[in-house]
């Protein structure tokens, strides 16, 4: 008994992966881009096209989690309004990663906060884009991983909303 006792304490100081996030799709639309633009410069995120003005994005993970929101252009933007006016919103994983959203138009909804796949705006163009477009990436220390979405989403592909495109 003592040593069934002793196996089953030793099993509970094993540590164990911490739980993994799947990261969905905020709306439907088509892959635009993954780790490279079509000119071959590297892009590192997941680029996801949708209708401007019209999509709600929700958040892109499941469970509370604190977002923080930068925003740059206060208009209807369907077009691109340059480099570096592009709404952004962000929220930091325990590891020192951070998940960033970019792009969308600015609503009642985008606010800091602190939420389960709330809503953060609409579908937009803000920043240096030239369609409306939802731009998914996770950093390190400013390094941007591909790790998270390899062998689950693929230029081409179309979303539904709440569909798996990495995990994290």
């Amino acid at each position: 008994m003592k040593k069934t006792l002793a196996a089953l304490a030793a099993l509970a100081l094993v540590p164990t992966a911490a739980a993994a996030l799947d990261v969905v799709a905020p709306h439907p639309g088509t892959v635009l881009t993954t780790t490279y633009y079509s000119s071959g410069t590297f892009h590192g995120a997941v680029d996801i096209s949708g209708n401007c003005n019209v999509d709600p994005i929700d958040l892109p993970l499941l469970g509370t989690r604190t977002w923080n929101f930068t925003i740059r252009t206060t208009g209807a933007v369907c077009t691109g309004s340059g480099s570096g006016n592009h709404n952004a919103v962000s929220t930091t994983l325990s590891d020192g990663r951070v998940l960033r959203l970019w792009h969308f138009i600015k609503t009642a909804s985008s606010y800091d906060k602190t939420c389960d796949r709330c809503q953060l705006g609409v579908v937009g163009a803000t920043g240096a884009v030239t369609t409306a477009q939802t731009h998914i990436e996770v950093d390190k220390n400013g390094t941007n991983l591909t790790s998270w979405y390899s062998g689950y989403t693929v230029k081409g592909e179309f979303l539904d909303r709440g569909e798996i495109i990495g995990v994290l």
